[in-house]
């Protein structure tokens, strides 16, 4: 799990029966807050918490799946955090930290076979939608497309590349309330 703090998706993926999860979290306060919710969940003894930039974090074992859920402009969270609507329209250098990140995970940190879930909570697609697209263009990933029925509630956010584009209040009840968000799931393939 890349960018991993405040740690409710390491907890979810130690959950749903992942063995052992590694999180790797850039910032050392948010790491224990990570730490502490994965204390209070019990969840300690299968997660390595790991302090690094993710796009420098090297991986001891092979690594068959790589969570990245990279830092972003949050405009899907406008419903609940409209500050973040109001925020200049220049993105800095998330775009380019979002790049750095998802390309260093699929080079270097997974194997092949191996699958990537990129994820943002941005409507944005240049922090989405085109950050997959240029990976994919590299030749050496693949989209697994998520399949109908197998995310309940979500399956008109699929898209045509089998990806998952939610917009904020345009999903049915009781799912109407739902942040944006962006999905792809990715398979090495060289």
């Amino acid at each position: 799990d890349c960018c991993a703090a405040p740690g409710g998706k390491t907890a979810q993926l130690l959950s749903a029966g992942f063995g052992r999860v590694t999180a790797i979290e850039a910032n050392a306060r948010r790491s224990r807050r990570l730490v502490e919710n994965l204390e209070r969940l019990q969840l300690t003894d299968r997660c390595e918490v790991v302090i690094s930039e993710g796009q420098e974090f090297q991986a001891d074992d092979e690594i068959a799946g790589v969570l990245l859920d990279v830092p972003c402009s949050a405009t899907g969270t406008g419903m609940r955090r409209p500050d973040v609507l109001r925020k200049d329209a220049d993105l800095g250098n998330l775009p380019e930290v979002q790049e750095a990140l998802l390309n260093h995970c699929a080079d270097n940190v997974l194997n092949v076979g191996g699958v990537l879930v990129f994820a943002t909570c941005s409507l944005l697609k240049r922090e989405s939608e085109d950050q997959v697209n240029r990976l994919l263009q590299r030749g050496t990933m693949k989209t697994i497309p998520f399949l109908p029925g197998e995310i309940g509630g979500f399956d008109g956010a699929i898209d045509d590349n089998g990806w998952l584009r939610v917009l904020p209040g345009v999903m049915d009840s009781p799912m109407d309330s739902v942040d944006g968000f962006f999905v792809a799931r990715l398979q090495k393939i060289d």
